[in-house]
């Protein structure tokens, strides 16, 4: 070399090299594909076991809703119920209050009028005796004036008529 010529050794065959890159770059990459496999296989298990207890956390959430509200419509039901029997309860009981006051009414009207019908036949009564009383009197007093007017008549007449034979 120094004499500034080049000296070239035998060449090596280089295939045996390229082989053990070229077999364990294929090792590295069936490797990787292992691991990479693995890996997305793990999160798809993950994934999957998640999106399963997402589920299973919704249904029972929506459950425990539909217990709610199947609770609140129960306890709804119950309260419409019971509003419904004090309300029937309150009728029957004005009901029945209307129908006594309305008997005490009635017979307290009957108990009025009876007493109004007594007291204005009673005037009735009285009255027409007085126009009976009344009555009387003036035709008796004229009957009498009738018959003093009819008698004179008749004492007028005879003395005309013995007058004048």
């Amino acid at each position: 070399m120094s004499d500034g010529q080049t000296t070239f050794s035998q060449p090596q065959d280089p295939s045996a090299n390229v082989l053990l890159l070229v077999g364990n770059a294929k090792e590295y990459l069936e490797e990787m594909q292992k691991q990479t496999r693995e890996f997305l296989e793990q999160k798809l298990q993950i994934a999957i076991e998640t999106s399963r207890r997402d589920l299973e956390t919704e249904a029972k959430r929506i459950n425990a809703l539909r217990a709610v509200d199947t609770e609140a419509v129960k306890v709804a039901n119950q309260m419409a119920v019971k509003q419904a029997e004090v309300l029937a309860n309150q009728m029957a009981e004005n009901a029945e209050a209307l129908r006594a006051s309305m008997a005490k009414t009635a017979e307290t009207l009957a108990a009025q009028l009876q007493q109004v019908t007594a007291s204005l036949a009673e005037r009735l009564r009285i009255v027409e005796q007085q126009q009976f009383v009344i009555a009387g009197a003036s035709k008796g007093s004229r009957d009498m004036w009738g018959w003093v007017s009819a008698g004179v008549l008749l004492i007028l007449s005879v003395v005309a008529f013995l007058a004048k034979w």
